[in-house]
């Protein structure tokens, strides 16, 4: 599977949080941005093998109120897209046992060669 992880924390280190590769460790100040894999394969053939891929990448992100989960979300959205992800899914809601405000986004690209295609 191709691994997309260095990439995306690279776009995310100059946002107002602290970048984890994982789920957030309990002694990280708020706001956290956690990234970590869901998915990925191939999706398309030609001639038997592998031509193009999908990745699929879970980012949550985790804030003392709505607003900085919000703002933050943005920031993030920003520069993954700029990567060439796009966002298939968002959620909100308050997670009882972090403490904070989570903004649950799903993201999905197609690769070729390591590329991101689309």
């Amino acid at each position: 599977m191709i691994d997309l992880k260095p990439t995306l924390l690279s776009a995310l280190a100059t946002l107002p949080a602290h970048i984890t590769a994982s789920f957030p460790q309990a002694d990280l100040p708020l706001p956290v941005i956690a990234v970590s894999d869901e998915a990925g394969g191939v999706l398309a053939q030609a001639d038997g093998l592998p031509c193009l891929d999908e990745y699929l990448i879970a980012v949550n992100i985790y804030a003392a109120d709505a607003a900085g989960a919000e703002s933050l979300a943005g920031q993030a959205d920003e520069a993954l897209t700029a990567l060439g992800l796009r966002c298939r899914h968002r959620q909100d809601f308050y997670d009882e046992e972090a403490r904070a405000y989570r903004k649950y986004l799903r993201y999905r690209a197609v690769l070729k060669q390591n590329l991101i295609y689309q």
